[in-house]
């Protein structure tokens, strides 16, 4: 694999802030809540893209476009998305042109603790907003529609974000409100086929909260909805999105968990799933084959969201469970169900499958990866539950997590070369298999599979004795075509 070497940031000096950007003479600050916004165009698309808008709003109420290196988002998307920060412009921009930033760093957060995003736990409800174009008058799905995809049943999304959170988070008193008639025609928020601009998402945003105001209280009687799906009754762009957006609603100033639904992205549910799962801050997961395509691991629904999905009579492809690295970040994973192997040790434990929502025995196995900010997740995965039972196998599931990425979890694939779409068996490690990073003193044996999950045995550091038990020496035919190497 090749990786990339990253620069380091050199902090300008901190110039007068100024409330927003128009065209600038010299370098700029300005702070502000920065939100990482993600478009992701239609699955059934000929070849489906990912993109990206970094967005800061400041005290005013202002959002302005900005663009910075991957380099500059170094420590991830967790570090810096929803949070308060101060960003310096690079060089002189026209009022609208996305702004270049040098650097940034984070701010005291005037904010209540927990309304940034990061660790979501508790109630967390959501209001659907069914947004018409002045010009469309098609309504592609009724209000009982968006009502009952709140569910707490099989297919609903209650019932999914709490067996995907074993419990953690619940959208208790989410809603929907019917069809409003937005202000503007489809041109003046939706620019023109090819033209290579993206919708306004700003102006969308703010025109259809607006609307509504006037019979909704997004204070919802002291307890303000943590999200807002609004939902259109015409494409957008290339995309649905998902992320967030700060706004002063009904009295109430905070980060609003946001997606922008078109009508493909509601003909099935995994779409939502995952476009509010970038609204609880989570990025794309990803494969091994290091071609800059998040779509193409079916073991997320923050990547392929309807590929090995159930299937629902009204809501349509269903979302799957997230991997193990997001459910750990989101701090969905209780202490005694996750195990972090000590260095120069050999440990053999039971890991559960991570759609079971009761366990005793780990469901996340974390190994660093010494000398680095890296590491590994291991869990395992079944065919079993509401939302996984579509998946390509039963097997054992390892992740990198390099959280400088914009996609930190990759499905490690032992294949050489990787193959384009993880649901193979390099990717699915089994009983009998070995996965080695013999750079990392890293090896990792499956060894028994258990009606919940597999037997699997860790050792780290020295591990010449790994093959004390005469492992070696049995029927090589069970073991895998193609053994974890160094990486």
């Amino acid at each position: 694999m090749k990786r990339a070497q990253l620069s380091s940031i050199v902090l300008l000096i901190c110039l007068t802030a100024v409330p927003s950007w128009g065209t600038m003479a010299k370098p700029t600050s300005m702070d502000g809540w920065l939100h990482i916004v993600w478009g992701d165009s239609d699955p059934a698309a000929p070849a489906a893209q990912q993109h990206r808008k970094i967005l800061l709003t400041d005290d005013a109420g202002h959002t302005t476009e900005l663009t910075m290196s991957n380099e500059l988002l170094r420590g991830g998307v967790f570090r810096w998305n929803g949070r308060r920060v101060r960003v310096f412009a690079a060089a002189e921009v026209a009022a609208s042109q996305p702004v270049p930033v040098a650097a940034l760093r984070l701010m005291a957060d005037p904010r209540a603790p927990g309304e940034e995003l990061g660790g979501v736990s508790g109630s967390q409800p959501w209001i659907s907003l069914l947004c018409k174009f002045a010009d469309v008058a098609d309504e592609p799905k009724d209000l009982a529609f968006f009502e009952g995809m709140f569910a707490n049943q099989p297919g609903g999304l209650d019932h999914y974000w709490r067996e995907v959170s074993y419990e953690t988070i619940d959208i208790v008193g989410s809603t929907a409100i019917d069809w409003v008639i937005l202000p503007g025609i489809h041109t003046s928020y939706v620019p023109t086929p090819g033209s290579g601009t993206s919708a306004d998402l700003t102006q969308l945003f703010d025109d259809c909260t607006a609307v509504v105001d006037l019979f909704v209280d997004f204070s919802n009687g002291g307890t303000p909805f943590a999200g807002i799906n609004l939902m259109f009754n015409d494409v957008l762009d290339c995309c649905a999105w998902g992320g967030g957006r700060f706004a002063t609603l009904d009295g109430i100033s905070k980060t609003w968990r946001t997606t922008w639904e078109p009508p493909w992205a509601y003909a099935n549910e995994g779409v939502i799933a995952h476009e509010m799962g970038h609204g609880f801050g989570l990025p794309h997961a990803n494969n091994w084959d290091g071609d800059g395509n998040p779509y193409d691991s079916p073991w997320d629904v923050m990547s392929a969201a309807t590929s090995y999905a159930v299937d629902d009579t009204t809501y349509g492809r269903l979302g799957k469970h997230v991997n193990a690295y997001h459910k750990d970040q989101l701090g969905w994973f209780a202490a005694e169900r996750r195990y972090e192997p000590a260095a120069d040790s050999d440990t053999t434990i039971q890991l559960d499958h991570t759609a079971l929502a009761e366990s005793s025995n780990y469901q996340l196995i974390r190994i660093p990866i010494a000398k680095s900010d890296r590491w590994y997740t291991v869990e395992a995965r079944f065919r079993s539950g509401d939302y996984d039972a579509s998946l390509p196998g039963d097997c054992v599931i390892i992740h990198q997590v390099d959280p400088n990425r914009s996609e930190p979890a990759w499905a490690y694939d032992a294949d050489d070369p990787p193959a384009n779409f993880s649901d193979n068996e390099g990717t699915m490690w089994r009983v009998g298999e070995l996965f080695s990073d013999g750079a990392a003193q890293i090896n990792l044996r499956v060894d028994a599979q258990t009606d919940t999950g597999f037997v699997v045995t860790i050792i780290t550091g020295d591990a010449g004795n790994l093959f004390e038990d005469g492992f070696e020496n049995g029927d090589t035919s069970t073991w895998s075509d193609a053994i974890g190497g160094a990486l």
